[in-house]
């Protein structure tokens, strides 16, 4: 049985990303009436929407004229939250070039394996992180010169020393061929299993989102009540603006002709600071975050009153938690679903919603099936494997055919792993993970890339690492079963184990959920770590541990 939104469906333009952004902010918004209104807030800096697009022509100008940068050429922007980082993208993409985002907490070793798979041409980083960036590349055995090596911060940041008047070939994109085909974005996720992946979005893909996005909200008749009278909404970039979620957000409070409120780095005092100074109505995040404003007596010392509407990602939000915040703030909590597969929205509910703990409808254009374990398609309210099939689904896997052809079937649907329903008013609810990923506060952690890792170390002869749920985070973390040699058996071997790979890989990553020691790691007879056993024996922990 195909499900389809319960929205009409929309024509999406078939436009290149920076023309769609500016022209559309431009006939919709605020900013055609006075484009020099702010657009952008990060600390003291900010940027009028006339700069933004300014600034944005120059850095393209400058990439072609002065740094070299071609039609189909990478750039990797290896950045933290900036006010530049939209400069930096849609420069990119104005002359016709990809542009493929890194966590920049990356340990050289994992930038390595981004940098390898993409064969980037051009880096934009920050100066702290040019030793990791220089590292990387030593590991993957790969050469970009210093000149093309560029910074946004220090005596002026070399990204301003490029921006440019010269004339450049503005690469406009105009038919339903080119905008398919021609990538955006390669940001990197683990799909539904292994190491991962550069997941290849066309500029088709990401304005059929935005368009969906805009849509979406224009339905929310709530939000748009309470929403009516603001002459920008203001929003908060909390989100990591090198995650989709992230780079969905950036653009969309620019197209829904907002005031862009950025946060470099997260910390609860200091967000809450900021919704405070700013008078913020609009935020985007996940759960753990939503938990803090709802439990968190820091939330106290704030005047948090110009909140409206919140809307959770990147991880399940809990219908008692998303209750009980709603009353707590006083705001519409929402929750959506989605993946960097499919740009990444594909479903949201809307305000005011009483169906709680549901990612609500699907979004426009936007068709569902929920398949059992055969692949046999299933009814209204019975469980299976979510896949879906829109203008917003990758085009594929960067150079990587096979994984492409299992997570994307022939007929066009993506196979998401995640398991869940659909009532019968169209709510989708989602209750499971097919795919082994473990979700730390939205950022996706491949068990087999820590398995691997861990095997590196000279004690541990086999390994397996599965979520567990934290509670006071309000997010998955990993644990690791290591089996180790019998001669480097100790009572700290453990601890060692553990700050040995704190050391090599991002903070995300890092083994929250604790290390065990085990004799087996239990397999099947092919050899596959059956990670299930260890969730069960955990799940019975948990059950049998004493109610304080």
């Amino acid at each position: 049985m195909l499900h389809t939104s319960p929205y009409p469906d929309l024509d999406i333009p078939n436009l290149d990303l920076p023309t769609f952004v500016f022209s559309h902010a431009k006939r919709f918004t605020v900013y055609g009436k006075d484009p020099k209104l702010v657009a952008l807030v990060d600390g003291a800096q900010s940027l009028s929407f006339a700069e933004l697009e300014a600034q944005t022509e120059a850095f393209a100008s400058g990439l072609y004229n002065k740094v070299g940068l071609r039609r189909g050429d990478i750039l990797a922007a290896i950045l933290p939250n900036t006010i530049l980082y939209q400069v930096v993208a849609m420069g990119t993409h104005m002359i016709g070039g990809v542009v493929t985002t890194a966590n920049p907490a990356y340990t050289p070793r994992e930038l390595a394996h981004q940098l390898q798979v993409t064969q980037a041409k051009v880096v934009v980083t920050v100066r702290a992180s040019i030793p990791v960036v220089k590292e990387a590349l030593r590991i993957g055995q790969l050469s970009i010169p210093d000149d093309r090596i560029l910074t946004i911060d220090g005596e002026g940041g070399s990204v301003r020393q490029v921006l440019s008047q010269q004339p450049f070939p503005r690469v406009f994109l105009t038919t339903k061929h080119e905008a398919d085909t021609t990538p955006s974005f390669i940001v990197f996720s683990s799909g539904t299993s292994g190491v991962p992946k550069g997941v290849v979005l066309s500029h088709k893909n990401m304005v059929a989102n935005m368009v969906q996005f805009l849509s979406t909200d224009r339905c929310d008749k709530k939000l748009m009540e309470a929403t009516r009278a603001k002459f920008q909404r203001r929003w908060l970039q909390v989100l990591p603006m090198f995650h989709i979620y992230g780079i969905l957000i950036s653009n969309v409070s620019i197209l829904s002709g907002g005031v862009n409120v950025i946060m470099e780095k997260f910390d609860f005092s200091g967000f809450c600071a900021l919704i405070q100074e700013h008078k913020i109505d609009t935020v985007f995040l996940a759960p753990p975050v939503i938990l803090a404003l709802t439990k968190s007596p820091e939330v106290k010392k704030y005047d948090l009153s110009s909140l409206l509407y919140l809307n959770s990602g990147a991880a399940p939000l809990s219908k008692e938690l998303q209750g009980e915040a709603e009353l707590k703030l006083g705001a519409f909590v929402t929750q959506g679903f989605g993946m960097s597969e499919s740009s990444p929205l594909v479903a949201r509910s809307v305000s005011g919603s009483s169906v709680l703990g549901s990612v609500g409808p699907l979004v426009p254009n936007t068709v569902a099936k929920f398949a059992d374990d055969n692949g046999i398609q299933v009814g209204v309210n019975q469980i299976g494997e979510l896949c879906v099939k829109g203008p917003q689904i990758m085009i594929g896997y960067y150079n990587n055919e096979q994984a492409t052809a299992k997570t994307v079937s022939s007929d066009g649907f993506l196979h998401t792993g995640d398991i869940g329903y659909i009532d019968s008013n169209g709510n989708i609810f989602i209750t499971d993970r097919k795919k082994e990923l473990i979700k730390y506060k939205g950022f996706q952690i491949p068990p087999a890339e820590l398995e691997g890792l861990l095997t590196d170390h000279s004690a541990v002869v086999d390994a397996a690492v599965i979520p567990v749920y934290d509670e006071k985070r309000a997010s998955e973390v990993p644990k690791a079963f290591i089996v180790v040699r019998p001669d480097a058996i100790k009572p700290n071997v453990g601890q060692e184990v553990r700050e040995w790979m704190d050391a090599r890989v991002v903070d995300y990553k890092k083994l929250r959920g604790g290390i065990e020691l085990i004799e087996a790691i239990p397999k099947s007879a092919t050899g596959k770590i059956l990670r299930r056993v260890l969730k069960d024996m955990e799940t019975m922990r948990s059950k049998q541990a004493p109610r304080l």
